[in-house]
C-alpha cells in the first residue's frame, strides 16, 4: 500500500502519538479556504516540496519562524528541524485528488492532494520523522527557499504578498 506523509509542527507530536491525526481545519487551511470542511490532508512522496510548503507556512502562522534580515537557508534547515514533523501512514481511507479531474472535492483540496475525514489511529502511523533525518528526506533545495519559501514565511499575516 502506498505511503503519505502529513506536515505538522513537531510540537503536535505528542497529542498525535496519544490520540492519531484527526481531521480539522488548521490556521494555514483557514487562511486560504473559510468555509474548509474539517480534512486531514497529507501528499504522496512525489509531493515533498509541497510538504516542505505546509510546515513552512505552519511555522510561519504560529510564530515560531519570523523572516528577519540574514534569515539564511541554514536557518531555514534547522528550524524544519528543530520545529517540523512529517507523519508517514497508508493510503486507507483517503480520497486522491487527481489532476484535471472531473470528480467534485472539497474547495480545500488542491490537485495532487489525498484527505479524509476520518481520523489515523496511532496503530496506523509508521513513523513520525523530525530532526535533521527529516530535513535530510524532505531535502529542501536552496533555489526553493529563496523563490517560494521565503515568501511563505513573509507572508506571516497571509493578507500580503511577497515581492521580490
Amino acid at each position: 500500500m502506498q505511503k503519505l506523509y502529513h506536515g505538522t509542527l513537531a510540537r503536535n507530536v505528542p497529542s498525535i502519538r496519544a490520540q492519531g491525526l484527526v481531521p480539522q481545519k488548521g490556521s494555514w487551511t483557514k487562511a486560504f479556504y473559510n468555509d474548509a470542511p474539517d480534512l486531514l490532508y497529507a501528499v504522496d512522496e512525489g509531493r515533498k516540496a509541497r510538504l516542505i510548503a505546509i510546515i513552512t507556512g505552519q511555522l510561519a502562522r504560529s510564530g515560531i519562524v519570523r523572516l528577519l534580515d540574514g534569515y539564511t537557508f541554514d536557518d531555514f534547515e534547522n528550524d524544519l528541524s528543530t520545529h517540523g514533523a512529517v507523519v508517514v501512514f497508508s493510503t486507507a481511507n483517503f480520497s486522491y485528488c487527481e489532476p484535471l479531474s472531473e470528480l467534485k472535492h472539497p474547495s480545500s483540496v488542491e490537485q495532487g492532494d489525498w484527505y479524509s475525514t476520518k481520523p489515523v489511529s496511532i496503530a496506523a502511523i509508521d513513523e513520525i520523522m523530525t530532526g535533521r533525518g527529516m530535513v535530510d528526506w524532505l531535502n529542501p533545495q536552496e533555489v526553493d527557499f529563496d523563490c517560494r519559501h521565503r515568501c511563505i514565511l513573509h507572508e506571516r499575516n497571509l493578507n500580503t504578498t511577497c515581492s521580490r
